[in-house]
């Protein structure tokens, strides 16, 4: 007969505090508990119901009070909850809006959370077994909330356990089909007066203004994935003995971005050379951003950002050239490496009780 292993009592004084991350997007909820040493202790995921606003944060609510009840969570106290979007939230209201997902134009997320789970009819604060004093009862029935940008949660995740670790002052750039930015300051996410801060993809990096600049910003029409693309047709233009000109001829349509990689990997000449003018684009928005913010680190992400880690050094090259000399000495360029769980860990970050 098999033994039934007994866990140890903790007693509550004793437990250490857990944090709810929850990375909230169009297609699913995923859901964490976070201790303090960036460990996820527990975690759920849903799909996101579509059919409403209200749906889909209800499935948010029911999330976060499954996690609650979760047998994980033992005699923790939770202490607060972190909620990251995939869109902007305007920093007077916290009104969240969602690009391109019907209805969520200036949603009251936070507000319709909280009613969820004060109605719920569970004080999720302290763990069911446990017996509450007066002092415990207070008007709500679940810790702080805070909801943060998706680029933002990254960025506080690589800061506390990844590649900007200790840092308090970070950039994180992520670039692959669009570019997105998070931007801590003082272990803060920045949000600007209405949610734009980290506009990156709008730098003004050239000195020639294209039409396409006008659509989604000069750097993103430079440095995205459909870009690297583009320029290594417009370089090949149909003349030279490339590998990769061979493929473009061949069918311009089939041209990705791993392909180009791939190539100049390989030491095809066109490929290099698009891959160097990329990288060279990217460091001129490093450079800005590290004169103008004065960050610790500037971390770099997304699809074609990771794939481009064999050339940070290039990236580095171009960003000493133009960043503020000073500025630029005490900062480090440097590859994500926290990973798929980026956004939950993050998210529960910028939610943690600062002292």
């Amino acid at each position: 007969m098999p033994v039934k292993e007994i866990s140890p009592r903790i007693h509550q004084a004793d437990a250490k505090p857990l944090i709810i991350g929850i990375e909230f997007t169009q297609t699913e909820i995923i859901a964490a508990l976070v201790d303090e040493n960036a460990r996820i202790v527990a975690e759920r995921k849903l799909e996101t119901p579509q059919r409403t606003t209200r749906a889909a944060i209800a499935a948010v609510a029911q999330t976060v009070l499954e996690l609650a009840a979760s047998k994980e969570r033992d005699h923790s106290p939770l202490a607060a909850i972190g909620l990251s979007v995939a869109g902007m939230i305007d920093p007077p209201t916290g009104r969240v809006s969602i690009p391109g997902w019907k209805g969520w134009t200036r949603v009251a997320l936070g507000q319709v959370l909280e009613e969820h789970l004060n109605n719920s009819g569970h004080d999720i604060r302290l763990p069911l077994n446990e017996k509450r004093g007066r002092a415990a009862h207070a008007s709500s029935a679940h810790p702080v909330i805070t909801i943060s940008s998706r680029a933002s949660a990254i960025a506080a995740a690589e800061s506390w356990h990844g590649a900007a670790r200790g840092k308090s002052n970070v950039v994180y750039v992520s670039i692959g089909a669009d570019i997105e930015t998070g931007i801590l300051i003082n272990g803060r996410a920045l949000a600007g007066a209405n949610g734009q801060a980290g506009a990156v993809g709008w730098l003004a990096l050239s000195d020639h203004f294209k039409s396409e600049y006008g659509a989604n910003g000069c750097l993103s029409a430079e440095a995205t994935i459909n870009a690297l693309t583009r320029r290594a047709i417009e370089e090949w233009g149909g003349q030279g003995s490339s590998m990769l000109g061979g493929l473009i001829k061949a069918d311009a349509s089939q041209l990705t971005a791993a392909t180009i990689l791939r190539a100049a990997r390989g030491g095809d000449k066109l490929a290099v050379k698009v891959v160097n003018e990329t990288c060279r684009w990217i460091g001129r928005a490093s450079a800005n951003l590290i004169s103008i913010l004065n960050p610790e680190a500037v971390v770099i992400g997304g699809e074609l950002g990771l794939a481009l880690k064999p050339y940070l050094d290039e990236i580095r090259e171009e960003s000493r050239r133009w960043s503020a000399p000073e500025a630029a000495r005490q900062c480090k360029i440097v590859s994500a490496t926290v990973g798929e769980k980026a956004v939950v860990i993050g998210a529960a970050r910028l939610a943690w009780p600062k002292a």
